[in-house]
């Protein structure tokens, strides 16, 4: 902050931080960043994308100033929809009504969120409540898919470990070589998946990708490992 102020003349507006980051599944300490912020009079925005409607989430004790969540990505709504909380001391400011619209919240421009995505938010709430509840267990399933996949040489996770979040980023040069050899070239990884029922791998990716094991039952979890060690083991011959 002190050097920002001394290049710049002045502090930040806001500060951000994603928590975890959207790629590896990091966790910052929100927490010390919050009361860094604080010390300089700088709101502090905790943005929990992939947090909120996953984990218990405390803003209070993060010493956020404010907390965005995402109903589609986190939650159970179709989307584009979020949610938004804050404390009292910039509630006003952020809720305030028009003069001519008494109903109408300035701030929150243009159609504010309507039918399905408002509906099916709403409609999530008693089942996110529940399966906040299981964030512990959603955490070891993922330590154990990782720690799985990564007996197949050259596998990786990349990140923090082990992982504190069901999305990890995950390095798969060895599918990558196999892409080199292969008549469907990057795309082979996702039909294969695709052909053993397993979706959500970006066409292409061989090298690299995200994967995320929210949700899925341990008889799942296996079957998507062992897809993996078919699919190397199908191919191991290209690399030779």
């Amino acid at each position: 902050m002190r050097k920002l102020k001394k290049d710049t003349g002045k502090y930040p507006k806001l500060a951000l931080l994603t928590y975890p980051d959207g790629n590896y599944g990091n966790f910052s300490d929100a927490k010390k960043a919050g009361k860094i912020c604080h010390e300089y009079d700088v709101p502090f925005l905790l943005n929990g994308a992939y947090s909120v409607g996953r984990m218990h989430i405390n803003g209070k004790k993060l010493n956020a100033d404010f907390v965005v969540g995402s109903g589609h990505k986190s939650m159970a709504a179709s989307g584009p929809i979020g949610v938004l909380g804050t404390t009292s001391e910039y509630e006003d400011i952020l809720f305030r009504k028009s003069a001519k619209y008494k109903i109408k919240e300035l701030e929150l421009l243009g159609c504010t969120s309507r039918g399905l995505p408002i509906i099916t938010l709403m409609a999530s709430f008693p089942h996110v409540l529940e399966r906040i509840k299981r964030w512990d267990t959603e955490v070891a399933n993922a330590r154990w898919f990782l720690n799985k996949i990564s007996e197949i040489p050259g596998i990786k996770p990349l990140g923090v470990q082990p992982t504190e979040h069901d999305l990890n980023f995950i390095e798969t040069p060895v599918f990558y070589e196999i892409s080199k050899r292969h008549k469907k070239r990057g795309y082979f990884l996702q039909k294969e998946l695709k052909s053993r029922g397993i979706m959500g791998i970006k066409p292409g990716l061989t090298k690299f990708f995200k994967l995320s094991t929210y949700l899925l039952t341990t008889d799942d979890i296996g079957a998507v490992a062992d897809a993996f060690f078919e699919i190397y083991e199908k191919y191991e011959g290209l690399l030779k």
